[in-house]
């Protein structure tokens, strides 16, 4: 912004209101944009990690919404308490047209519309699993992949393999559904033929084909249907083709992803086929090695192609009340990019064509900012903000091996590392555990099922561990690990505390709680370089990754929090309520 190149948040910040917004703990997204539609506290709406666990059984789980199959019949649970904004305000008639925020799936009743975003799954249920063809000799890397490595022969010039759906489950069985592919390498033409259902597609090697229409029978009178990309990586020598994971088809959804139910058909056949999964980035194949960094560069600007033609029918459209779409292009963006901005990260590349590629990011959003600026009435407040800054992630910490090496978490007799899950965790002797991204629980009795730590013991145990974590030092440097460590207690506050961490840590830039750790993992060493291609990150102490606000109207907020922004929308709507938040 200082040198020219945002002009348009730079006019935002000269004609109305800009400061730092303070996030919350933890930094995480799900629980942020969750502080933000409800106001509330984690304590008060009950999500706290994207992954928590049952006490009952320590087995973790996400925190998005629960999506089960009883005998073929899908229920869909959202986790999340407490009311949204656009509750309050469909109460006063004022109509709210929310597009993709988190944390809002199923789509709820409200005067308006609604798009549900992040926590949508692809067609399997899950939060995006790929599929990658390949003639390629199998390695050990594809067992830890996080999507679906199939492992194909050519034989004569055709491959067949399948496209696999959602599975099938009855009271006697449980199967998955499945498409036959019928693969043909053009190896002259620098190509493919794939066929499957009926349909013909020619498809360029280095080339991404258009939405592909697929469907999957469930049922004796039901159907998924879904679209999908591929992407040709090559034909020769070894054959290798991307397939991202599989949407639900908007004009045709397995259950309603938009409220009115029909407003994504409505909506696709104005703008075209989108992207329904919430979390629609190919970031994990990237992080394979599996899409190179130009083909996810095109994959995010395909995606950030379609926000903005939706953002531009919905303005079309609006005609007063609140309008709110979401965009997470520049979060992923810097979570794949930032090791290029840090020569301290272990794949830093100097002189790199991407070592300025997240300040062209910041300069398209700009760009779309300024569009909207040129169409707004005069008398229509425009908010733009973010959950959360970034900080570089150069080291992964794995807090159940620190845990475990200072004598508060206990592995079975003879084991010295656990897989995810807590695999072989002795909780007889465990008084502390880890699990998502930085949540610490003491294994208390009376709420988990080998609870050993009594109610007595609990502050001196937390104040133990607290200093301790706090002189933490990274053996390899020398440098500070934590900066700082939060009581439950004093950050949560609400009905649902109880169901959060004991202890939140608040990492120091440069280090972040493991993807281990995240499920239960307890790994033979402390801690290790981030040789991911996801370099940058949020998950560190809240102060050193506040958001940023914008306000195109002059407006009076002393240090503002993301849970202040309900009753700033309160305040501009004129809604009275008992309490703001």
């Amino acid at each position: 912004m200082k040198e020219g190149r945002l002009p348009h948040f730079s006019h935002l910040r000269t004609v109305g209101f800009y400061s730092r917004l303070a996030t919350t703990h933890p930094p995480e997204s799900v629980v942020v944009w969750t502080s933000f539609l409800t106001g509330l506290n984690p304590g008060e709406h009950g999500v706290f990690d994207f992954i928590m666990r049952e006490p009952s059984n320590y087995f973790p789980y996400l925190t998005l919404n629960e999506i089960s199959n009883i005998h073929g019949k899908t229920k869909i649970k959202l986790y999340r308490k407490g009311k949204a904004f656009w509750s309050i305000l469909s109460q006063h008639k004022i109509p709210s047209y929310i597009y993709f925020c988190p944390n809002t799936f199923p789509p709820e009743a409200l005067f308006g519309i609604m798009l549900s975003g992040m926590g949508v799954p692809d067609i399997l249920g899950t939060l995006g699993k790929f599929s990658f063809y390949t003639t390629r000799a199998f390695s050990e890397q594809d067992k830890e992949s996080r999507g679906r490595i199939i492992h194909v022969e050519n034989k004569n010039n055709l491959i067949y393999s399948n496209i696999y759906g959602p599975k099938i489950s009855s009271e006697n069985f449980i199967k998955e559904s499945e498409i036959p592919l019928k693969i043909t390498p053009k190896p002259e033409e620098k190509g493919a033929v794939l066929e499957f259902q009926g349909n013909r597609l020619f498809i360029q090697e280095a080339k991404w084909s258009d939405w592909q229409n697929v469907s999957f029978k469930i049922g004796t009178f039901r159907k998924a249907h879904g679209i999908v990309k591929f992407y040709l990586k090559s034909v020769i020598p070894d054959f290798q083709l991307y397939m991202s994971p599989v949407n639900f088809d908007p004009r045709n959804p397995l259950f309603p992803i938009t409220y009115p139910t029909d407003y994504s058909r409505k909506l696709s056949e104005k703008i075209g086929l989108f992207h329904t999964q919430g979390m629609p980035h190919d970031t994990w194949p990237l992080t394979e090695g599996i899409l190179g960094e130009e083909v996810f560069l095109e994959k995010v600007d395909d995606i950030l192609n379609e926000r903005e033609r939706i953002l531009d029918e919905a303005l079309k459209e609006f005609r007063g009340g609140l309008l709110f779409l979401y965009s997470d292009t520049l979060d992923v963006v810097q979570h794949m990019f930032w090791r290029y901005l840090d020569p301290q990260h272990p794949l830093y590349e100097k002189d790199s064509l991407y070592g300025g590629i997240i300040f062209k990011y910041y300069e398209k959003i700009d760009q779309i900012v300024g569009k909207v600026l040129k169409n707004l009435a005069k008398d229509t407040t425009l908010i733009v903000l973010s959950d959360h800054g970034f900080a570089y992630f150069r080291r992964s910490v794995h807090l159940n091996r620190w845990l475990l090496e200072n004598g508060y978490l206990s592995l079975e007799e003879g084991i010295n590392e656990s897989k995810e899950f807590f695999e072989y965790v002795d909780w007889s002797k465990t008084k502390a555990y880890a699990l998502g991204f930085g949540g610490i629980y003491l294994n208390r009795i009376g709420r988990e099922y080998d609870g050993i730590v009594s109610v007595s013991e609990l502050k001196d145990l937390k104040d133990k561990i607290k200093q301790e974590l706090r002189q933490f030092l990274d053996p390899a440097t020398g440098t500070i690990v934590v900066r700082n460590v939060y009581d439950g207690e004093e950050v949560f506050r609400g009905p649902y505390m109880n169901e959060g961490p004991d202890l939140f840590v608040g990492f120091n830039e440069g280090y972040r709680a493991s993807w281990q750790t995240a499920l239960g993992g307890v790994p033979k060493v402390l801690i290790e370089d981030n040789r991911k291609k996801w370099s940058g990150d949020h998950l560190v102490d809240p102060s050193l990754v506040p958001g940023v606000l914008f306000v195109n109207k002059k407006i009076k907020m002393e240090n503002p929090s993301i849970v202040d922004i309900v009753p700033l929308l309160f305040d501009l709507f004129n809604v009275k309520t008992q309490d703001k938040k």
